[in-house]
């Protein structure tokens, strides 16, 4: 594994680590490469990049989830996982209230994919940020979020913690 990072959405100060009740959310994400690019997520509405990938349901492996995540958000079929190369672990103030925290482990896995694109399965909020898959360079992707992390607009909570994975990616595995 090369990387396993902590981040805090928020202001450490703020989340209520010490007292609060946790909120857990366990999520997948694949690192597909292909002749020298990646396959992620663009989203059209904030125009950054994402690991295709997402929180596992109750019950659900980690192939099973990854496999369903990769074929909604960018329409590909997993054909192969392979090693878990790196978590991120994020923390947040949860939304139910002060008396909570969230805290969302993401396990970032090398995959490879079907070389045929099928449809994908959206579900509303990723339409709403107009998902579509892309074939990119990574030191692209990762310049592209993390100007968009400096920019004062709109940008997913996830964009912090895709920066980070790229950019541990790009230094150690790359």
């Amino acid at each position: 594994m090369i990387f396993n990072e902590i981040h805090y959405r928020t202001d450490k100060n703020e989340i209520n680590l010490q007292n609060g009740t946790e909120i857990i959310r366990h999520a997948v994400r694949a690192v597909i490469f292909i002749e020298g690019k990646i396959l992620m997520a663009h989203l059209g509405k904030t125009d950054e990049y994402k690991f295709p990938g997402g929180g596992r349901k109750d019950g659900e492996t980690v192939n099973e989830a990854l496999k369903r995540e990769v074929l909604e958000e960018v329409g590909y079929n997993v054909t192969k996982i392979g090693e878990k190369i790196g978590v991120i672990t994020e923390y947040d103030v949860a939304k139910e209230g002060e008396q909570y925290y969230f805290k969302m482990i993401s396990e970032y896995y090398i995959a490879e994919v079907e070389n045929i694109q099928l449809k994908q399965n959206l579900e509303d909020n990723e339409k709403e940020l107009q998902f579509k898959p892309c074939w990119v360079d990574i030191t692209e992707a990762y310049n592209k979020n993390k100007y968009k992390l400096k920019e004062d607009v709109y940008k997913t909570p996830g964009i912090s913690r895709e920066t980070i994975a790229l950019e541990k990616i790009i230094k150690d595995y790359y």
